[in-house]
């Protein structure tokens, strides 16, 4: 168990790595990272199971929000409009996670905390970057265990404000991105996703996922799933409380991520359609490369109350825990 910290003086970006016992998880303190995950799979190979931009500069100019930690607010607003505050139109007419100097296009501040059998590395911003009131403060905690990386995300502030976190974490467990994603099994324990129209914006209704490319309630094979949805997934998924709620594997390699959360929802986003000049992994950015799994509260829930709320009050302080567990079947 051990890590060691490297610093690219170009950039000023920080990688953090960190090995417990079969894994090794590397941080960044751009946007408060899960950079690389290198697990084994059932031959004992050992490879990065996410899509990593390659360079320093590439992660500076992602966009995409590769494993970064998203925020105040994940997803879309609608007419970028809250509380009669017009906040950035990024995405259209719309404002999308945070803006273009969201938490995940920021440094953060990190320290790293050794335990007898983890290592914790805590990553802490003040945000007076993005134009939400504030100042909100956040601390993001990754807690890698022997088999596990635990993220708890704090928050509190100095105003009544708007917060609705995700970790941005794309998978590809063929590792080193070699294939596409559509060999994954995909469970999700839902029996709810949100509508939205055509422009990815939420209608407020949920849908039931009975009768539809939508139901996970059962392991289901990504490239039979993604016939049904012809333009992919890019959708929320109510959680219910039995976890782990989202299990992603690749059964032919044997690696499995077991995903439990305390959060309301999570987002799935097929990356159907992505494609761009960008190199994630050694690989040129194409569709369907990676699957992104966002836990989270509902998105455009500040337009949709009756599904609940994102307000965090003055001083109110809110945390949330998402573990994604890796196990070799």
């Amino acid at each position: 168990m051990n890590y060691t910290i490297k610093h690219d003086k170009a950039t000023n970006i920080h990688y953090v790595t960190v090995s417990v016992k079969d894994h090794t998880v590397t941080f960044v303190d751009f946007g408060a990272r899960i950079q690389e995950w290198i697990i084994p799979d059932k031959q004992g190979k050992k490879e990065n199971i996410l899509l990593s931009p390659d360079t320093p500069q590439e992660i500076l100019t992602d966009t995409a929000q590769f494993g970064a930690l998203v925020g105040p607010v994940a997803g879309r607003i609608k007419n970028g409009i809250w509380n009669h505050k017009q906040f950035e139109k990024n995405n259209g007419n719309h404002h999308l996670h945070g803006g273009s100097n969201g938490w995940w296009h920021q440094f953060w501040l990190f320290d790293v905390e050794v335990v007898e059998e983890s290592i914790t590395v805590h990553f802490m911003l003040k945000d007076t970057l993005t134009d939400y009131p504030g100042p909100i403060y956040v601390k993001n905690s990754y807690k890698v265990t022997s088999d596990s990386i635990e993220m708890t995300t704090s928050v509190h502030s100095d105003s009544h404000t708007i917060v609705n976190p995700t970790n941005h974490i794309y998978f590809n467990l063929n590792g080193q991105a070699k294939k596409d994603i559509t060999n994954h099994m995909l469970q999700i324990h839902s029996d709810k996703y949100l509508e939205t129209d055509h422009e990815s914006i939420p209608t407020g209704k949920l849908l039931e996922v009975d009768n539809s490319g939508y139901d996970f309630r059962k392991p289901r094979l990504l490239s039979h799933a993604l016939k049904e949805l012809s333009h992919g997934l890019d959708d929320a998924f109510l959680l219910q409380g039995n976890q782990p709620q989202i299990i992603l594997s690749e059964p032919s390699n044997g690696r499995n991520i077991s995903i439990s959360s305390d959060r309301q929802a999570v987002v799935i986003f097929s990356t159907t359609g992505f494609e761009t000049n960008q190199s994630v992994s050694g690989k040129k950015m194409c569709s369907e490369l990676g699957i992104a799994i966002e836990t989270q509260e509902l998105p455009d829930i500040v337009n949709h109350p009756n599904l609940g709320n994102i307000d965090l009050e003055k001083q109110q302080i809110k945390t949330w825990k998402t573990t994604y567990a890796f196990s070799v079947i």
